[in-house]
């Protein structure tokens, strides 16, 4: 389950980050120079890709915190995951109609916010999943020599 919880966080990842890249190239497009050698085409069929790419993303990290959830210490975590998810996709999916006009690149810098916080939040997960199985040998060898004053006198 270990090897399974990495590769979705993995792809989860992979997945958000190109989504940041196309909206970081929709951004770009909208400034005059760089919109006349990128086509309204070319961006509206990119824009299905970003939001197919989003959904993707957002799947990933229902799935990372669904399996999360079932492994104590994470649920808390994955409870968040679950929420910040859904959170995600209603916003994703509604926010080009959320405060139009200028004022809407404060709903897009949001939207970018989101995002990157769903990033961190899948990697939270893997990890504090990872920190949650039994102690590794090595963690005991390190956590048996790190508190040597907290030993009794052996003599």
């Amino acid at each position: 389950m270990m090897q399974a919880v990495r590769i979705i966080s993995l792809l989860t990842r992979l997945a958000l980050m190109a989504v940041m890249v196309l909206g970081l190239l929709f951004w770009l497009a909208q400034i005059a120079v760089v919109g006349t050698f990128v086509g309204s085409g070319l961006q509206t069929g990119l824009r299905y890709v970003h939001i197919g790419l989003g959904i993707i993303g957002t799947v990933g990290l229902l799935g990372l915190a669904g399996i999360a959830l079932f492994k104590r210490g994470t649920r808390a975590l994955a409870a968040i995951g679950i929420l910040y998810a859904l959170i995600m996709l209603a916003f994703g999916l509604t926010q080009m109609f959320i405060l139009s006009g200028n004022l809407h690149l404060i709903i897009q810098l949001a939207h970018l916010l989101v995002g990157i916080g769903a990033m961190y939040l899948a990697r939270a997960i893997e990890r504090r999943y990872q920190g949650s199985r039994a102690q590794s040998p090595e963690r005991a060898v390190a956590r048996s020599t790190s508190t040597p004053a907290l030993q009794g006198p052996e003599g």
